[in-house]
């Protein structure tokens, strides 16, 4: 009989693929993976079937990450402005408390390992935001552009604001506001 599979080997392999990719990229070996996560090689391909399998599992394991801290509490109910703001907020808060993984996610995504359903998947967790898009698009409420487009200027103000705080961190609150009123005097109609 198969010796059942433990959750904390998995995770501790999942958080040594976070740190091994934020500082190597995609080049990480899957020995130094499993030597980070003081399991042996052979036990990486007990949980993952391949390298590639592994980078899919870790892609959507950082974006469930962002999405637990942003979704929770996600405003339904309020303005398009406010429900942005959320948005921007959590990912940038996600971001500094997260540098590892926020490295880690960015790098797979520019790697172009990561399989478009896998990109999907971790989408589902934020379609109260993509659909919030689409609407604040269709009524004019943001620029007339691809939901897309929209989120990757907010992304790149919010990781520009990241970056700020972090060498800057006194007035980080004022920063983050600061963020967010460009992202909004970017993307508003």
């Amino acid at each position: 009989m198969a010796r059942p599979l433990s959750p904390e080997k998995r995770l501790a392999l999942l958080l040594a693929a976070t740190e091994i990719v934020a500082e190597q990229g995609v080049m990480a070996t899957t020995a130094g993976i499993a030597r980070r996560a003081g399991v042996a090689e052979g036990s990486l391909f007990t949980y993952f079937e391949n390298k590639e399998g592994l980078f899919q599992e870790l892609y959507r394991h950082l974006k469930r990450s962002l999405a637990d801290v942003m979704m929770p509490d996600y405003p339904h109910q309020t303005s398009v402005q406010l429900r942005m703001q959320h948005v921007f907020q959590r990912y940038v808060g996600w971001g500094l408390e997260n540098p590892t993984m926020r490295s880690a996610v960015a790098r797979l995504s520019a790697s172009g390992v990561v399989l478009e359903e896998t990109q999907k998947q971790a989408l589902e967790p934020f379609r109260d935001v993509y659909q919030m898009m689409e609407d604040a698009i269709r009524s004019k409420a943001v620029v007339s552009a691809p939901p897309e487009f929209v989120w990757a200027v907010m992304e790149s103000i919010a990781d520009a604001t990241i970056d700020f705080v972090d060498k800057r961190p006194r007035d980080a609150e004022h920063r983050r506001n600061l963020g967010f009123i460009t992202v909004w005097k970017a993307i508003s109609t």
